[in-house]
C-alpha cells in the first residue's frame, strides 16, 4: 500500500461514531490509527487515519450492528459488499475513482472497513473557496464560480460519468458530498448504492439523493439506466453556476439570482435537467457539446 502522506482534510465534524476517534483499527492486519472524522453517510462513517508508518489514509467504517435512518444491517453489508465490487471494477480508472488499498470485515465485532486514498479538499470546500476569491473581483452578472474553474470541474465530471458508463455502472448518488479533491484532480469517492448497468427494474434498487438523484431513482416506474449520472451532474453544474441546489428539479435559476448569461451552461443544463430520461441527452451528446470540448468557458 502507498497512501499519500499529505492531507488538508483536517476539518472535524460532530460523529454519531465518536467511540472510534483514537482508535486503531486492524485491516488486513495493518494498523490505522483513527485521528478524526471526515464525514457521515447513511450507510458509514469516513475516517482520517494514519498508518504505522506515518502516512495517511481513508477509512470508511461500517457498523452492522447499528440500525440508523430505516437502514439495517443487511443493508449496511450490502453497500459494504456493492461498494468494494464497484471500486474493484473501476481499480484502473486511477484519475477519476479514488484507489481501494484494501478492506477487511471483523465478524465478531460486525464491522466493516475499506481504507482507501485520502484527498485534499472536499468538493464543498473548493467550490466555497473559490467563490470567496471571485466574489471579491466579481462583477454584476458573474456567476457562483469563475467560468474557467466551473469548466474544468465540469470536464472532469463529464470524464467520470464516461468511465462509469465504459464499466456498465450506475452510480445513482453523485452528489457534492461524493466528490474529492485530489490535488486539482477531482474523484468518485463513494459507490455505496451503485448498481449494474443492466439492472434497469430492480425493485430493491431504488433511492438516491434529492435532488443530485435522477427521478426515475425514486419511481418503479422507470428504469434506471446510465441517464440517470447524466442528471446527477447537470444538477452538480448547477451547483457549481449558482451556488444552490435545484431543488426544484429544474434548469430553471433559483428565485432571487439572475440566470447565468453562458449560453453554454444554459444549454447543458436544459438538456441534462430533463425529469423524462428518455429526453435527457447522452454521453456523447455531452462529450461533443462545447462547453466539454471547445476552449470557450463561458
Amino acid at each position: 500500500m502507498h497512501p499519500t502522506q499529505y492531507s488538508n482534510m483536517t476539518y472535524p465534524m460532530p460523529s454519531r461514531d465518536g467511540w472510534l476517534q483514537n482508535r486503531t483499527v486492524h485491516i488486513q492486519g495493518e494498523p490505522f490509527r483513527l485521528l478524526n472524522q471526515l464525514g457521515q453517510g447513511r450507510f458509514a462513517s469516513v475516517w482520517r487515519s494514519r498508518t504505522r508508518d506515518g502516512y495517511y489514509a481513508a477509512v470508511k467504517v461500517f457498523d452492522f450492528n447499528q440500525a440508523r435512518n430505516n437502514i439495517n444491517s443487511n443493508q449496511r453489508l450490502s453497500s459494504f459488499e456493492n461498494e468494494i465490487e464497484m471500486i474493484r471494477r473501476l481499480q484502473n480508472e486511477i484519475d477519476y475513482v479514488v484507489t481501494l488499498y484494501s478492506f477487511d470485515l471483523d465478524r465478531q465485532k460486525q464491522i466493516g472497513f475499506i481504507a482507501m486514498e485520502l484527498g485534499s479538499t472536499s468538493f464543498k470546500d473548493q467550490l466555497v473557496y473559490l467563490h470567496q476569491t471571485h466574489y471579491k473581483s466579481r462583477r454584476t452578472g458573474y456567476d457562483y464560480i469563475p467560468a474557467v474553474e466551473r469548466k474544468n470541474i465540469w470536464i472532469q465530471l463529464v470524464n467520470i460519468i464516461w468511465a462509469l458508463h465504459r464499466h456498465n455502472i450506475v452510480h445513482r448518488d453523485l452528489k457534492p458530498a461524493n466528490l474529492v479533491f485530489f490535488g486539482p484532480t477531482l474523484k468518485l469517492i463513494d459507490f455505496g448504492i451503485a448498481q449494474d448497468a443492466h439492472s434497469l427494474y430492480n425493485p430493491h434498487q431504488r433511492g438516491g439523493s434529492h435532488p443530485y438523484s435522477a427521478p426515475e431513482c425514486f419511481t418503479r416506474q422507470m428504469p434506471i439506466t446510465s441517464k440517470a449520472d447524466i442528471w446527477s451532474i447537470g444538477a452538480i453544474l448547477y451547483y457549481t453556476t449558482y451556488g444552490k441546489s435545484p431543488v426544484h428539479e429544474s434548469p430553471r435559476a433559483p428565485m432571487g439570482i439572475p440566470p447565468t448569461q453562458s449560453n453554454l451552461v444554459q444549454s447543458v443544463l436544459y438538456h441534462s435537467l430533463q425529469r423524462n430520461p428518455y429526453r435527457r441527452v447522452d454521453h456523447h451528446w455531452l462529450i461533443e457539446h462545447p462547453l466539454t470540448k471547445s476552449n470557450a468557458a463561458f
